[in-house]
């Protein structure tokens, strides 16, 4: 009977052990953690304040503490552990861009949505603070919408059966990565008589509002749809999607892992301007020799090339365009005033299609500055002068002409389609030049000292 007695208090002790132990594990904080070891994520540190505080300081690209400030804009990470009973609040540190914004949050890396207003705000420091309680425990947070390599090999995929696309891989990247060339056309038609755009993007890695873009003008293209089938009659696209693949999945805002800045390195001889220099780096030499290739085949020779970026700028600047030269009445030769008045004419044709609204005004010269540069614009006026409207194309990541609503990647893909309607219009002088003339900047907005023609940091260095 002792023994029996015994026992069972033997069982209740230990049942009591057991549920100790299990009301202490409920009660242990969870441990959060940040991370970014994955394809294009990035931080530089995250310093953990309480169990819901965190500090988060921007990564410079490649660890390189001797890049300029405003290469520091891209990050991207995962939290773990997230306390989903209390509010987390993230304070972003050592920002490269003075400018507010609101940044997006998954709970699965695929689905995103952007924070609210009310959920972020900005100090004397300018400092961005994001205070938001989280309905999960694990979350990736991001300063934009990411688009990785990843994400456009799964999108080729999808479009790959199209009869009007030709998916190409012209050569490699440094670190051994495919450089995508799309080539969309109707081969029912003979190429000699259609004209020919050559688009690239992602030059500036982060920059990924332009890959949505491209979406958006491919997606239109191969659409099928009556005014789609009549664009490829009279059209063919050369597009590189993804021109510094090595730096979106390393996670950079600006350059390769090596450090390189791709869209200042066009480096050619002034006497020999058709070749690049042993300087020129290997995702340059690719997209170079493609559009080389295409004005010296015997084919139609290359008639408009567009370079795909995007801005960090006030909530509510819209894309803008960087023209060049300007009107004979300041001074421009003829040649300098006919590029200048075929890329006035392009950005109208967009405005006609986008809305004019949705377009930043044009500065009164682009001035002449690029010529001494490399830029690809660099390039192709001194090889080709106006016979080619060669142009910079910048979107933003604000509002971005959509108030109260922030723009989405559906908004970007808008104006992809948009810009495959205005390249048409372009074409077929179907365009009202007077819609330059309502271009107004946004009332009570900064438009600092970079903001173009006067750009001293953010595209061209």
């Amino acid at each position: 009977m002792k023994n029996k007695y015994t026992l069972s208090l033997l069982v209740i002790l230990v049942l009591v052990y057991f549920e100790s132990c299990k009301k202490e594990k409920l009660e242990t904080p969870l441990v959060t953690s940040v991370s970014h070891d994955f394809e294009s994520g990035s931080i530089g540190e995250a310093i953990k304040l309480s169990n819901t505080g965190w500090e988060l300081y921007l990564a410079d690209d490649n660890d390189n503490p001797d890049l300029p400030d405003k290469w520091r804009n891209w990050w991207y990470v995962r939290m773990e552990n997230v306390n989903t009973d209390s509010v987390t609040k993230l304070v972003l540190k050592n920002r490269g861009w003075p400018f507010y914004y609101l940044p997006v949050y998954s709970y699965d890396n695929t689905s995103w949505f952007r924070f609210s207003e009310d959920e972020v705000s900005q100090n004397q420091d300018e400092e961005l603070i994001m205070q938001k309680r989280f309905e999960k425990q694990t979350v990736w947070i991001a300063r934009f919408y990411p688009y990785t390599f990843s994400d456009l090999e799964k999108y080729l995929e999808g479009i790959s059966g199209s009869p009007f696309l030709e998916i190409q891989i012209p050569a490699y990247t440094q670190q051994n990565k495919a450089m995508y060339l799309l080539k969309i056309s109707n081969s029912a038609i003979a190429d000699s008589l259609k004209n020919r755009v050559f688009i690239h993007a992602r030059s500036h890695p982060g920059e990924v509002p332009t890959s949505f873009v491209v979406e958006g003008l491919v997606d239109y293209l191969l659409s099928a749809s009556p005014r789609a089938t009549q664009i490829l009659k009279n059209t063919e696209f050369y597009i590189f999607p993804m021109h510094n693949v090595d730096g979106v999945i390393a996670g950079n805002y600006r350059s390769t892992p090596q450090t390189e800045n791709l869209e200042v390195m066009w480096f050619f001889d002034p006497e020999n301007p058709i070749d690049l220099t042993a300087d020129a780096v290997q995702e340059v030499n690719v997209v170079h020799d493609y559009a080389k290739k295409l004005m010296t085949d015997g084919g139609p020779a290359l008639s408009m090339a567009l370079n795909l970026h995007a801005s960090n700028s006030e909530p509510d600047v819209r894309p803008f365009f960087f023209p060049h030269f300007g009107p004979e009445s300041l001074g421009y030769d003829s040649l300098e005033s006919s590029l200048w008045s075929k890329q006035l004419t392009f950005i109208a044709s967009l405005a006609s299609n986008y809305g004019v609204e949705m377009l930043e005004s044009v500065p009164e010269e682009g001035g002449s500055s690029f010529t001494s540069k490399t830029y690809p614009e660099s390039w192709w006026w001194a090889n080709f002068s106006d016979e080619v409207m060669a142009i910079t194309m910048e979107t933003t990541y604000g509002r971005a002409g959509y108030s109260p609503k922030w723009i989405s990647p559906g908004d970007l893909r808008d104006l992809g389609a948009s810009l495959a309607l205005g390249i048409d219009d372009y074409y077929n002088g179907n365009i009202d030049k007077s819609l330059l003339m309502q271009h107004k900047k946004v009332e009570g907005l900064r438009y600092p000292d970079l903001y173009p023609p006067n750009d001293l940091d953010e595209l061209k260095n």
